[in-house]
């Protein structure tokens, strides 16, 4: 059996040390914070005839303007250095750069989008034709973003030049471009491609790498993964099959389901009777990564009724096929429908076509897979049943290349028993032909995942894609001009169904460009993934409603509104809106990197409409779609009678709220199947769960190695509501957090959030709380705590668990914070490292434990051992409108985010008065600091120097208020003279070279340097790199009460109405807000 083995993937096996990647034209610089984000696009400067002068256009639409986008959609195509692949990278890119060229004659030349009904608008009077302007959410090809597989070694710009498809002057523009696009080592077996091709398959899978199926498929998968990881795509990928034809494999039609693909594919060839063929592990490994495929050869993949089991199985993934219908089989059945309603009775088709490409070379040295082709061919018109005698003849013409002719002739039965024949000559570039049924395949299944539109349905609306269409589209009627129809009517109501949920109707752009150079100046360490666990429903608000105390009249709301509720999906939505810098403009297409890199929830869902719209809620509830909830929806099969938990929950007018809750799933959700969950994380798997059970621990820990190189970095794990989840509780829960700590870099952070907690869960003797065996001892918590790195609980909570009382009154306010603080040093007894209390109204108190304890969780920040915080509560204005439902869960969501955010060291942007950012030139930007004196103390800088001297009058001004003093003092600064700013860049320079500063003065330098350095502003400097790094901010967290101060903001823009929807929340806006001095200034 041949080799089958992962290709060369440095992205696998050296994700961390991987700094620059390209691929699709797309290049990527990241680093451990991800601090600059690149997307460059290079022109060989393509000829265009002379202009005036005009403005430059900020869209794409500039020809020497150069793109720097995510991929609007995925291509991925087995074969990319093929003639189909080559010529639909050129035509993407040379839309994407609006390439200038000249033709065979010397006539200048322009690029577009003939062919691609997706890519078209309406014409005429009478529309018709394109989509693009029909139907809102079709995504831009312009944009996406392309890669693949290939047997052979070639270059995809050198292929593309020896394939002498396209004008010269046009590869010459883009060979440079395309050679820097990674091609995978394809999967290669000798038995399923003709003896022409063997000589120069060179590039595939050794057998050292992947020495059977399973190994295969794993490779395949982890390059799928790779390739939209690498080029940031922000839709839906699509797998084309566009390699040499297969043979007919005839073990396809008995394997029934997806259970049999994979036992399938897991078993030797021996013992299943014969090989694979490479186009079914393809397939499979694209739909285990929830990518559609479309089988665009002519072999029987899609006869494999376990591949549609298997699509079936997952929301918006599709398998299509079988061979594309792109030129002479295409008009057959629009002319065979011509004559069919004309009243004629077509009753012989023959036909013959001749070319040289490779694939029809393919066929004219391998027997099979040419009868495959024919079969293909010759059983178009077999749905209508109707007695139609069609012949088709292939011939291998080297000397025409890829300008295929094919001739027709059409004999019909007429009027009286006369014969009607109708002749067809056709002469066209295959590949021109076959490339825009590529790009248009690849849209539509990116706009029919994008609404999660049944498989079924879809199958039949692309029926005019292919010449046979099989699977789930078996049987449809051949006609094209009807397949047509039906594409309409599908798209259509696809739309219709988008658009009726929201009431403007607006649809997002998939397309979305970054900024050419971004940096940041808080980042979570190696772009780590938060994975938010527990309980999720569906939240039914009942707005601004009466009563809540009881009563049997009728009460009254304003309205109701689903979102997603349960701790995954309010840490979700929390989670997947911050984002680094504001939102930026809409209308170019635009995205602001998230701050954390991919959230994922685990939680257990029903197969019913309620767990489709959670599962809608969870991918959509963030401007930053990173919420891959890819692992929830594979688990949601297992369970088939599952139902998804609902809550119906009375937002009252003062703010509180009332809860009415069916638990559903929830009530069956077992610790087994959250480890088994946390597992397919740590091997990136999407399939079935290993059962651990049956294989030795050498075997467990072996397989943990070769796959260890494929699991993203997991940095922290956001484990809610224990109380409300029977199964998860005591030991289970334990095992759960543990689980979860193997799989998470240094152990990563373990937060856990209550909620529920119910009355009389401990008896307390009165006067006394609960003592330290006792709270060990919680059936439902106690052998959790010890491994819990940030627990949160409300006051009441509190109080229930420990037995603790808080009175609640503004004298008794002492008493109840010393109470507080007892109670809470119970679980830092019990082995909580961080323990964060929310008080409403009063704020919130969080306690850290000693230093020993932060050892054992290094992520947890060094500042924070044995601190304390008292956090305020935010006054909103008067008049908000406030809704607390979800108020504790933003909260612990923002706490975390503040553990785990760390200083890059790099300079950031400033607002300019109109709000918008704009990068600190070298001329004006502050020097960085460069570290300590000879004699040890550090340097002094002028902003420094300037609140020395007005802090005395400050602190009167400001009531002793130390964040309305550094505000002051930053207005104040801002608005002095350039004279005034100069002078105390001398006087500082002064102290500094006579290191005269005292350990006060130091003991400022500190307070200021723990502060968001946004806050420094600029003063004449010269010589200056470029983006200097400071060095001796690089790696420090915040401070604890920035911290609490972050997480109460990150609650209030929940918790507020008017700000609760946003799709995003600036960092940089909340870090400006939150920073606070470590130590007091009282010493100044």
């Amino acid at each position: 059996m041949t080799s089958r083995s992962p290709h060369n993937q440095p992205s696998s096996r050296a994700r961390r040390d991987l700094h620059i990647s390209s691929g699709s034209s797309v290049a990527s610089v990241s680093s451990a914070y991800s601090v600059t984000s690149s997307f460059r696009h290079h022109q060989n400067a393509p000829w265009s005839p002379p202009t005036p002068s005009t403005p430059k256009p900020m869209l794409a639409v500039d020809s020497t303007h150069t793109p720097k986008t995510r991929g609007s959609v995925g291509i991925m195509i087995v074969g990319l250095g093929g003639a189909n692949g080559t010529t639909l990278l050129a035509g993407i890119l040379a839309n994407r750069l609006n390439s200038q060229w000249r033709g065979p004659q010397g006539q200048p030349m322009q690029p577009n989008y003939y062919g691609c009904i997706t890519q078209l608008k309406q014409k005429g009077k009478f529309g018709g034709v394109g989509f693009k302007d029909k139907i809102q959410g079709l995504a831009d090809a312009s944009m996406a973003a392309v890669g693949g597989w290939d047997i052979r070694p070639t270059k995809v710009g050198d292929a593309l030049l020896a394939h002498q498809i396209l004008d010269y002057d046009l590869v010459r523009q883009l060979k440079e471009e395309m050679n820097k696009v990674k091609i995978f080592r394809g999967v290669y077996d000798p038995r399923f491609i003709g003896p022409s091709q063997h000589s120069t398959a060179t590039h595939v899978l050794s057998n050292d790498e992947a020495s059977n199926d399973s190994e295969a498929l794993k490779c395949l998968r982890a390059d799928i993964r790779y390739f939209k990881w690498r080029n940031g795509v922000v839709g839906h990928t699509t797998v084309i099959w566009s390699a040499s034809v297969e043979p007919n494999c005839d073990l396809l039609e008995n394997i029934h389901s997806a259970r049999d693909l994979l036992e399938a594919i897991e078993t030797h060839e021996e013992r299943r009777g014969g090989p694979l063929p490479p186009s079914l592990l393809y397939a499979t490994a694209a739909l285990l990564e929830g990518c559609s495929f479309v089988n665009g050869g002519s072999q029987n993949t899609l006869s494999c009724p376990g591949l549609a089991d298997l699509a079936r199985q997952q929301v918006g993934v599709y398998c299509l096929g079988t061979d594309f219908k792109a030129g002479q089989t295409k008009f057959k059945t629009a002319a065979v429908e011509y004559l069919r309603t004309m009243g004629l009775a077509p009753r012989v088709i023959a036909s013959s076509n001749h070319l040289g490409n490779n694939d029809m070379k393919n066929l004219d040295t391998a027997k099979a897979a040419s009868s495959a082709k024919l079969r293909v061919k010759q059983d178009i018109f077999a749905p209508w049943e109707e007695d139609i005698d069609h012949k088709v003849s292939i011939m291998f013409t080297p000397e025409i290349n890829d300008d295929k002719r094919d001739f027709v002739e059409y004999t019909s039965h007429a009027f009286l028993g006369q014969t009607h024949t109708m002749v067809t000559y056709t002469r066209a570039s295959d590949s021109v032909l076959c490339v825009p049924l590529m790009i248009d395949a690849a849209v539509w299944c990116d706009f029919f995942a994008g609404r999660s539109w049944p498989y079924e349905k879809v199958a039949k609306a692309l029926a005019y894609l292919f010449k046979v269409p099989e699977g789930v589209a078996k049987g449809v009627d051949p006609g094209f001009f009807r397949q047509m129809h039906e594409l309409e009517l599908q798209s259509m109501a696809a739309h219709e169904a988008k658009t009726s949920k929201s009431k403007d109707a607006t649809v997002k752009k998939r397309v979305r460009i970054r900024p050419e150079e971004k940096t940041t100046e808080w980042a979570i360490p190696h772009d780590a993934r938060i994975i938010c666990a527990g309980l999720a429903c569906v939240d039914m608000q009942l707005n601004h409603a009466t009563g809540g105390d009881g009563g049997e009249h009728i009460e009254t709301f304003a309205g109701e509104k689903s979102i997603g509720g349960g701790s995954v999906s309010m840490a979700c939505k929390t989670l997947a809106r911050l984002c680094h810098g504001p939102p930026l403009d809409d209308e170019y297409m635009q995205v602001t990197p998230p701050v954390v890199h991919s959230v994922i929830p685990l939680c257990k869902i029903g197969n019913d409409d309620t767990g489709n719209k959670l599962l809608s809620l969870l991918k959509n509830c963030g401007g930053c779609r990173n919420v891959d909830t890819t692992y929830t929806k594979i688990a949601r099969q297992k369970d088939p009678s599952a139902r998804t938990a609902l809550a119906v929950l009375p937002i009252y007018q003062d703010g509180r709220r009332g809860c009415f809750f069916d638990a559903a799933s929830n009530s069956t959700f077992s610790a087994r199947e959250l480890v088994q969950m946390i597992g397919s994380l740590s091997s990136g798997s999407t399939g079935p769960m290993l059962d651990y059970s049956q294989m030795t621990n050498d075997e467990i820990d072996d397989y943990r190695e070769r796959l260890e190189v494929l699991t993203p970095d997991y940095g922290a794990f956001l484990f809610g509501y224990p109380h409300l989840l029977p199964q998860i509780q005591g030991e289970a829960l334990a095992q759960v957090l543990l689980e979860a700590r193997s799989i998470m870099i240094d152990g990563g952070i373990i937060a856990l959030d209550l909620n529920g907690v119910p009355e009389g869960t401990f008896p307390i003797r009165e006067g006394s709380i609960r003592s330290l065996s006792d709270l060990r001892n919680d059936a439902v918590i106690g052998m959790a705590l010890e491994h819990v790195d940030i627990l949160h609980l409300n006051e009441d909570e509190l109080c229930l668990l420990t037995g603790c009382e808080v009175v609640g009154t503004a004298e008794s306010e002492l008493e109840d914070e010393y109470a507080i603080a007892m109670a809470v040093n119970l679980f830092l007894n019990a082995g909580v490292g961080v323990v964060a209390v929310t008080r409403g109204s009063k704020g919130s108190f969080v306690s850290c434990n000693n230093e020993e304890r932060f050892r054992r969780t290094p992520m947890l920040p060094n500042s924070w051992v044995d601190c304390t915080a008292r956090g305020s509560a935010l006054q909103l204005p008067p008049g908000t409108i406030i809704n607390s439902n979800g108020a504790g869960d933003s909260y612990t969501s923002g706490l975390l985010v503040a553990s785990m955010l760390r200083h890059t060291g790099m300079t950031v942007p400033i607002r300019n008065e109109d709000g918008r950012d704009e990068e600190i030139s070298p001329k004006s930007q502050i020097p960085p600091l460069k570290g300590k004196l000879a004699s040890g103390k550090k340097r002094m800088t002028p902003y420094t120097l300037y609140m020395r001297e007005n802090y005395v009058t400050l602190k009167q001004q400001c009531n002793d208020d130390k964040k309305a003093i550094f505000t002051k003092c930053h207005e104040m600064w801002e608005n002095e003279a350039d004279e005034v700013k100069s002078m105390y860049e001398r006087k500082a320079l002064e102290e500094n070279e006579a290191d005269a500063e005292n350990e006060i003065s130091n003991r400022v330098i500190d307070d200021m340097e723990a502060l968001d350095s946004t806050q420094q502003l600029t003063s004449p400097s010269h010589d200056i790199e470029e983006n200097p790094r400071n060095l001796y901010m690089t790696n420090r967290s915040l401070n604890l009460e920035s911290a609490v101060l972050f997480a109460s903001l990150v609650a209030a823009y929940h918790i507020d109405m008017s700000t609760r929807d946003r799709k995003h929340i600036d960092m940089l806006q909340l870090l400006e807000r939150s920073m606070v001095f470590p130590t007091g200034l009282e010493e100044i």
